[in-house]
């Protein structure tokens, strides 16, 4: 019996979940003949691979945001490869509504696009082959409209249009889901659109986006682009689509690094689709990455979004900007520059199910950045901004021109690690208006290996008792501090000793602070799961890592959950799968450590559950009799594991009732 593709056991039962994916862009074998990009030769394998994928989810349904194949209308392999694609579609057991691309029968009416636009032949013959470009259907409490994008602005248009104004005052009230090729805008709804390789031209751009906002559409999807974008607009979440096959090289300027491979459309860590899961109140979006691979012998875990992890610890601090900008250069095949996001950090974090953000005050005063972070927040993450203290500090002026763009305040003192008398009236007074937390700035700290001193961030636990009798000798008390965990430490003694503390009488909750160092991303995957597995033991509290991305050209270098490309890390997949277990399994822990073979195990163990994590630094074979055993780094599950190989931090859940055997 074959492994299933995907364990989902983790997430919380939706009323449906369907499948959305974009431009998988089947090619016809090339042989051996030249080609532009090499990766053109693997495109149709990508395409077939991640075909097979989503159908392996069991959706309630799948849209196919258009583009499947990578010839167009103009050219004479059209046709062929139009049944090529038809036929890796039917063999993949996948059967989606299908969205019209530009690649499946024209270009936008553009007199700059590289491509012919729309005719009314091509229009017949897709309609002949496919049926309608634009319809509508339903699937439990979501109705589902189609749109064809690519006649929008010429007279082939004109029934699609009045069909869609009436389908919207048919469906008013209810829960509308619409799909289309090309995205509306990427950066601003006012953005040019002649010239403009990757938007929905005027006047019926404006003409959609009025109805969307004015029927209260839920979501819209769109691909064409082969990134990754997410805005809102009001209420209307709009989501863009990343391909299966390749990426398109010019959005590569978003990132502070060296262009991927093939001049930057070769990125294949951001290659996948969407699973979406409808709730009563929301729906979920789970990006799964193809990666480009085609061999599909592992069970991935599906884990879960921020919204159904709250309460969940894992927390990030932006040490970068959460959304860069830039403007793609004028290139082929646009004829103007374009204007862009970086959406990948906040979509990393949803993806995480980080449930908490640290962010510098400036970030809420800055507009751009201040609007990203309440889309962060619509979807489940709090946002508590920290400022230095000084003795000219206004943070009433910050809290109210800036009401309830924070979920809590951060203040940091300076120099020493206890409050001044004027700190503590301002935490005083403000208290009264806000959540307050409260950190420190300390300089002076001496690293091996390192000619200047290094500034501390957060409280050491050896003064927590000090602090907390002076804010209760102030009559003062606090919603949390923030105590930091050293690289050098070991997080899960350092929480353990927390834990034997006296109990505080003025502070509620303690957060802790990571800082991941230097480049193994083996040691910053152990490091940073130990600390996370650690928190399982402190109700309430949340663990803020940081970098978000590699700090790559700084004095003091490190890896990131990210990489450069805001690609993620293996301790990005090790937190997000450790994250959701925890979350899912969480209960009174009482904690275990010992060793086997010089390798570190950390257990939790409840009246159900054993979990227990090991921590290697090297490769080593072992026999493990468990329930279920987590590859958290490659964010693989197995069941039934018998002799395996243990690489990077590894979970085994057992129950107690059948305790995990280890043997050589």
């Amino acid at each position: 019996m074959s492994k299933p593709l995907f364990d989902h056991s983790l997430l919380p039962k939706a009323q449906i979940q369907f499948v959305v994916l974009a431009d998988t862009h089947h090619m016809l074998d090339p042989g051996d003949g030249p080609l532009e990009f090499n990766s053109r030769r693997k495109q149709s394998q990508r395409a077939g691979a991640a075909l097979r994928l989503a159908a392996g989810l069991d959706a309630d349904f799948a849209v196919h945001l258009g583009d499947l194949i990578q010839e167009y209308p103009d050219t004479s392999d059209f046709q062929q490869a139009l049944d090529a694609a038809v036929a890796q579609l039917e063999a993949s057991g996948l059967k989606p509504h299908l969205v019209a691309g530009n690649h499946d029968l024209g270009d936008k009416a553009d007199p700059t696009m590289p491509t012919h636009p729309v005719t009314t032949k091509t229009l017949a013959e897709y309609h002949r082959r496919f049926g309608p470009s634009w319809y509508s259907f339903g699937s439990g409490p979501i109705h589902n409209i189609v749109l064809n994008s690519q006649i929008m602005n010429t007279p082939l248009g004109d029934e699609q249009r009045t069909w869609f104004e009436t389908e919207l005052q048919h469906n008013d009230g209810g829960r509308l889901f619409v799909f289309l090729h090309l995205p509306p805008y990427l950066w601003d709804p006012a953005e040019p659109h002649q010239g403009h390789y990757d938007n929905l031209g005027q006047p019926d751009r404006s003409w959609l986006l009025d109805l969307l906002v004015q029927h209260s559409v839920e979501r819209l999807f769109a691909g064409h682009v082969h990134f990754s974008f997410f805005t809102r607009l009001g209420s209307l979440r709009y989501t863009i689509v990343p391909s299966t096959s390749f990426t398109r090289p010019g959005f590569g300027h978003l990132f502070t690094s060296a262009p991927a491979p093939e001049q930057g459309r070769d990125d294949t860590p951001k290659l996948g689709f969407y699973l979406c899961r409808v709730f009563e109140d929301r729906c979920d979006l789970h990006l799964i990455r193809t990666a480009a691979e085609t061999g599909l012998a592992q069970t991935h875990l599906i884990t879960r979004s921020a919204a159904a992890l709250q309460g969940a610890p894992l927390g990030v601090t932006l040490t970068h900007v959460l959304c860069p900008t830039t403007e793609v250069p004028l290139a082929w095949p646009s004829a103007i520059r374009q204007r862009v996001r970086n959406d990948y950090p906040g979509l990393a974090m949803q993806e995480m199910g980080v449930t908490s953000a640290r962010v510098p005050w400036t970030d809420i005063v800055d507009s751009l950045q201040c609007e990203r972070l309440q889309h962060l927040r619509s979807e489940g993450i709090a946002v508590q901004a920290f400022v230095p203290f000084d003795d000219n500090l206004d943070l009433q002026h910050l809290l109210d021109h800036f009401p309830d763009y924070a979920d809590s305040w951060e203040i940091q003192t300076a120099g020493n690690p206890l409050p001044s008398e004027t700190c503590l009236a301002l935490l005083a007074n403000c208290s009264r208006y806000s959540r307050l937390s409260l950190s420190t700035i300390v300089p002076g700290e001496l690293i091996a290996g390192k000619q200047h001193p290094r500034t501390r961030l957060g409280f050491q636990i050896t003064e927590l008792t000090t602090l907390d009798n002076l804010l209760t000798a102030s009559d003062l008390t606090l919603d949390s501090v923030l105590c930091r965990i050293d690289g050098t430490e070991n997080p899960w003694t350092t929480v353990l000793c927390f834990r034997n503390m006296p109990p505080l009488t003025s502070i509620r909750r303690v957060d802790w602070l990571l800082t991941l160092h230097g480049s193994d991303d083996g040691a910053s995957a152990n490091l940073a799961t130990e600390a996370l597995l650690a928190m399982a033991l402190l109700p309430d509290a949340r663990l803020y890592v940081d970098p978000m991305l590699d700090l790559d050209r700084t004095m003091d270098v490190g890896h990131g959950l990210l990489d450069t490309r805001c690609n993620p890390r293996p301790v990005f997949h090790a937190l997000r799968c450790l994250n959701t277990i925890l979350h899912v399994h969480r209960a009174t822990w009482t904690p275990l450590e010992r060793e086997e073979c010089g390798i570190r195990v950390l257990g939790l163990r409840s009246q159900e559950d054993m979990l227990e994590l090991f921590l290697s630094d090297e490769p080593f074979d072992r026999v493990f009799a468990g329930d279920c055993l987590y590859r958290l780094a490659q964010g693989t599950v197995e069941l039934d594991v018998g002799r395996t190989r243990i690489e990077g931090p590894l979970l085994i859940r057992t129950q107690v009732n059948g305790r995990t055997a280890i043997t050589a």
